[in-house]
């Protein structure tokens, strides 16, 4: 009995050990030091970070591009260049707890991300009609957006939508998600393992360089590893999973389904995050959806296969 009291003693006092090592080592998010691009908006919840991009010849249009989980708005810089081409004034932030922006203590909810989304609206003073894109956890938050707040929204398109991921995620990787959204469990992987979500580092592979146009991969491992640095990444990653069901959010889609809102969807036949049969169930939601099919298309579309993105929301929104 005493050598297991032992052994259990040594154990917690070395986990604890690692956790205040690793728990000093984490900057104050207070501190983050966004680019000269850039600038804060002073909303509710906290500071979000956002940048506007202009063309050279506006055509009059806004386009608000949404990012997903994890992946702050590095992802739309391949897009970009595209939709400015075509004269689309465009929006782009980070969601609390990722990039530039905030990391505050609260519920990670669908809601704490839809109304930050309309106050950053409201604090650019934006009276028109806006065209709204969202990626992953990007696509519930914009159909959510859409069904609270239909007369602000001229068009909705989504990429790879979350909230059809309950038929790719398997049960025991569900499980595995609770268990790491219990109360202690969270606050040490939070502090000890920032990097859990992207392999236990910080760096995400691209699924193929074929698109000379993707974010390259020195690129993105730089964002990921300095929102990493800051306190509450990881916090606000596992906050998400336990308040935002991602696995099945259909309601908002199926309500903008139905509404006059013209949508669209792209989707990667091998998508390994949210599976491509989603794309037949978001099908049978929608009334009238202008839908592209990438073969071999993997989850990370938005910024390995820009060119194919872009085109596809150029040929729908141009049809409006």
């Amino acid at each position: 009995m005493n050598t297991l009291l032992i052994a259990l003693s040594i154990i917690i006092f070395f986990l604890i050990f690692i956790y205040f090592y690793f728990a000093f080592k984490l900057l104050n998010p207070n501190k983050i030091r966004i680019p000269e691009s850039g600038n804060l908006a002073d909303l509710k919840n906290g500071k979000l970070y956002y940048r506007w991009f202009s063309p050279e010849k506006e055509n009059g249009e806004i386009l608000v591009l949404v990012h997903g989980f994890s992946t702050p708005s590095v992802v739309w810089e391949g897009v970009l260049p595209y939709l400015l081409e075509e004269g689309f004034k465009v929006l782009v932030y980070d969601h609390y707890g990722r990039g530039y922006s905030s990391r505050p203590k609260v519920k990670y909810t669908k809601d704490l991300f839809v109304d930050s989304l309309d106050e950053l609206i409201e604090h650019q003073e934006i009276s028109q009609k806006i065209n709204l894109v969202g990626y992953s956890m990007g696509g519930p938050i914009v159909a959510g957006y859409a069904e609270k707040h239909s007369e602000k929204v001229r068009s909705a398109s989504f990429i790879a939508p979350a909230g059809y991921m309950s038929l790719s995620v398997p049960w025991y990787q569900k499980l595995f998600y609770r268990f790491l959204t219990m109360p202690i469990i969270r606050q040490f992987i939070g502090v000890v393992a920032p990097s859990i979500f992207y392999g236990g580092n910080a760096t995400l592979t691209l699924s193929t360089l074929e698109d000379e146009q993707h974010v390259p991969q020195e690129r993105l491992n730089e964002i990921y590893r300095e929102q990493m640095k800051y306190e509450g990444f990881t916090r606000s990653l596992l906050s998400t999973i336990k308040n935002f069901n991602l696995f099945q959010d259909k309601s908002s889609f199926k309500d903008i389904g139905n509404s006059e809102i013209p949508c669209s969807v792209i989707w990667g036949t091998s998508d390994e995050t949210v599976s491509f049969d989603g794309h037949n169930e978001m099908q049978k939601d929608f009334n009238n959806l202008f839908s592209t099919v990438i073969e071999n298309g993997f989850h990370d579309i938005t910024y390995s296969m820009p060119t194919k993105v872009a085109k596809h929301l150029l040929s729908f929104l141009k049809q409006l």
